[in-house]
């Protein structure tokens, strides 16, 4: 009854993903199913989180389980019926040639391997005491998490104010299995890979319309240690993988929105962009970036409207929730203080050190490799080429990894380099599959758009 119950779950969770892909998909004509598989387990992962949230407002138990199930019904026949109605037509991108066999057959098997080593592993710290206890709380207490829980300062340690997105999956799972069962949760992980490898691989043959660099990118994405074999990774439960994958995609479509302005572009970006906030709250410093850029790359092409548009799925998002907790009179978090220029003046001697613990982090082997090397070179590529798309994916990359260090001048723990430790190295690893993105694009650069 449990792995009946988990299926049932994923079907779901993916149905009603893949009904919100087909809808924003809905004139393209011709649909990649790897892509729109991808995208599937993204958007169903948001959609049935926020629904369980919303619906959670006014019921519970198994009422609030079958109203949720029915609307990932709903928006799975609306998707397709849509796509039927206006004929479009599933594709299947298959290898090529030699090379790219190989290469594809080693990312399955590297799939496959995570899945393994996911069940080998308990969930880790925060995975525990961050995450999965919201989920374990709401399944007690008949899919919500009780109003106690967020004003109770015994429970600060586990961040209230943090966002649902990965929680509520997981409660999910749980209402599903009737138990909540820590062992099938971290099948969520494995996948958030496989999403993001897939994503990661098509956006650079997109943007290079060369499949070869895409395929090498997204093999070596899980030779980055920390990634795979350290305490934050994919693993253990975290969510700053997911938070990654997220980020790629809506950077990804937001540069193909740019080289062709298509409405299933714009829509994916606004998807992927609001759910970013949803995932956890670093999430929000890469959204405010993302719509910047997306104004920057607007502005030439005269599109602001569309990004306009495009964020206030989010904004919506963002308010709402800071509402709700501000209504459950969330007890505050306590790791950073509110940001304010008499405390940067007062902490302005704290950047030395900052950086300095920076410099140590990125340059550890066994964290990353010669990942942050490889990521310089190919930011260099996209500056050194002065095309907008370009310069804007190397600022991408480079503006998550200068604002993350700086908040920790408004760090409130006794030893600010202790937090910097602790937690930058996972912070880092929101923009990893955005870096191998940039990679990928610059082992396609002409030398001669080069100086």
């Amino acid at each position: 009854m449990t792995l009946l119950g988990l299926s049932a779950a994923y079907v779901t969770i993916l149905f009603a993903g893949f009904g919100i892909t087909l809808l924003m998909f809905a004139k393209a004509g011709r649909l990649n199913l790897v892509e729109c598989s991808c995208l599937s387990w993204l958007l169903g992962i948001g959609a049935v989180s926020l629904l369980v949230w919303l619906c959670g407002t006014f019921c519970s138990g198994l009422l609030l389980q079958a109203v949720v199930a029915i609307a990932c019904l709903a928006l799975g026949i609306s998707g397709w019926t849509i796509k039927r109605k206006l004929g479009s037509k599933f594709t299947l991108p298959l290898p090529r040639n030699l090379i790219e066999w190989l290469l594809t057959s080693l990312l399955l098997v590297e799939i496959t391997v995570f899945f393994y080593v996911s069940f080998k592993h308990t969930l880790g710290w925060d995975g525990l005491l961050n995450w999965e206890i919201k989920a374990r709380y709401a399944f007690l207490n008949g899919g919500v998490i009780p109003g106690s829980y967020y004003s109770n300062p015994g429970r600060a340690f586990s961040h209230p104010e943090y966002p649902l997105a990965i929680p509520f999956t997981e409660l999910w799972l749980y209402l599903w299995m009737a138990e909540p069962h820590q062992f099938w949760v971290k099948t969520i992980f494995p996948l958030f890979y496989a999403a993001g490898a897939l994503l990661l691989a098509l956006f650079v043959t997109r943007l290079s319309t060369k499949r070869w660099p895409g395929l090498i990118v997204a093999t070596l994405l899980a030779f980055v240690p920390f990634l795979s074999a350290s305490p934050g990774g994919i693993t253990v439960g975290y969510v700053d993988f997911p938070m990654s994958v997220f980020y790629l995609a809506a950077l990804g479509y937001l540069l193909c929105w740019y080289r062709e302005d298509t409405v299933s572009n714009i829509s994916m970006f606004a998807g992927c962009l609001a759910l970013l906030p949803w995932i956890k709250s670093e999430g929000l410093i890469l959204w405010v970036l993302l719509v910047f850029f997306g104004l920057c790359l607007s502005l030439p092409k005269h599109r602001t409207r569309q990004v306009t548009l495009a964020l206030l799925p989010g904004l919506f998002i963002v308010v709402g929730w800071r509402l709700y907790l501000r209504l459950m009179h969330t007890f505050p978090h306590s790791d950073f203080a509110h940001p304010s220029f008499s405390l940067l003046h007062q902490n302005f001697g704290r950047l030395a050190d900052i950086g300095r613990v920076f410099s140590e982090d990125v340059s550890t082997p066994v964290y990353w490799s010669i990942f942050w090397l490889l990521a310089a070179v190919a930011i260099g590529y996209a500056l050194a080429a002065r095309k907008l798309e370009k310069v804007i994916l190397a600022m991408a990359v480079l503006l998550p990894i200068v604002l993350y260090p700086l908040a920790y001048v408004f760090s409130t723990w006794p030893s600010y380099t202790a937090h910097m430790t602790s937690s930058l190295p996972r912070l880092l690893l929101h923009v990893v599959p955005a870096g191998w993105l940039a990679i990928g694009l610059a082992l396609t650069q002409p030398k001669g758009q080069v100086r």
